[in-house]
């Protein structure tokens, strides 16, 4: 069963990013996977190369998940902005949020799995939530080694895959001491408890129950990596899931979805779909209606 529930979550990650790259095509948006020896810890690569040739800035909504994000910024040259230096922000933020993307800008983004920034480059997410009001951080401010030669490496080329390349060799080297030493561990407990966290069907008395840990270890642990608790992460994943079924499959029944997402009910769905989106299972579903009426009368 479990095996079944992953195929199919795998399957509608797929469909996600086929997605984007129709829907964002005017973004010049690309998806790269990582490394194997990285994949414990980050998501995905993202790559977007706006066209110069836009009337304006392409405002662009996005949902939480768990996941934070390193993000590049690399002007285009002939932008009229106040500077044209590139720069690197953490996004740690876990709530909607929209980003206009400005015609002639390059964009790289590195998404981590939850809990994939502390084990990678030190960031506890929980602390800076503790002292900050702030999501969007300076990387400056991490003192993350090598950041500013990585960057400007990076603003050396606008070939995704050489700019990947680097980036990747820069994450390795990051974590080489610790392997050096043969104290660093494929994955740590976070990161190894996710994909069983994450299936819709789990619940976390049994979750719980599997665990080398006690539950209040666990917990701390994990807020400190991740910034959220388990359930918080487990609610946030249920609604990504729920999203996507209903971008997939519009016409699909909300009862239904929100039993194959791990909600007791429809009323549960509805609850928490709204507190992550800000709009209804009904009125997402109406909107996904609309884009496919749209796109198949064209």
């Amino acid at each position: 069963m479990v095996v079944a529930l992953q195929y199919r979550t795998d399957l509608l990650e797929i469909h996600r990013f086929t997605r984007f790259e129709s829907s964002l095509a005017h973004l010049g948006f690309r998806h790269f996977q990582p490394l194997a020896s990285l994949r414990p810890w980050v998501h995905r690569y993202f790559h977007l190369q706006v066209a110069t040739n836009l009337p304006q800035s392409i405002e662009q909504t996005f949902y939480p998940d768990g996941g934070t994000s390193l993000q590049f910024y690399f002007p285009a040259p002939s932008l009229n902005t106040n500077s044209d230096e590139p720069k690197v922000v953490f996004h740690c933020g876990q709530s909607l949020h929209s980003h206009a993307f400005v015609p002639g800008i390059e964009q790289m983004i590195v998404r981590f799995h939850p809990g994939g920034a502390f084990h990678l480059l030190g960031i506890a997410v929980q602390e800076i939530q503790q002292t900050s009001s702030h999501t969007v951080i300076e990387a400056t401010q991490l003192h993350l080694p090598g950041l500013n030669q990585l960057l400007s490496q990076l603003a050396d080329t606008n070939q995704p895959m050489q700019r990947i390349a680097q980036l990747e060799q820069w994450l390795l080297q990051l974590i080489k001491p610790q392997l050096d030493r043969g104290t660093w561990s494929t994955a740590g407990i976070v990161q190894m408890s996710l994909p069983r966290l994450i299936q819709p069907q789990t619940r976390l008395e049994n979750f719980y129950g599997q665990l080398a840990l006690s539950r209040r270890q666990f917990e701390r642990r994990f807020k400190q990596e991740t910034g959220l608790s388990p359930a918080q992460l487990q609610q946030l994943n249920r609604v990504k899931i729920a999203r996507d079924l209903l971008s997939q499959s519009p016409e699909l029944n909300l009862a239904q979805v929100a039993f194959d997402c791990g909600f007791y009910d429809q009323a549960h769905l509805h609850q928490h779909f709204v507190r992550v989106t800000q709009q209804t299972p009904g009125q997402y579903k109406k909107r996904k209606m609309s884009q496919i009426s749209n796109l198949t009368q064209c």
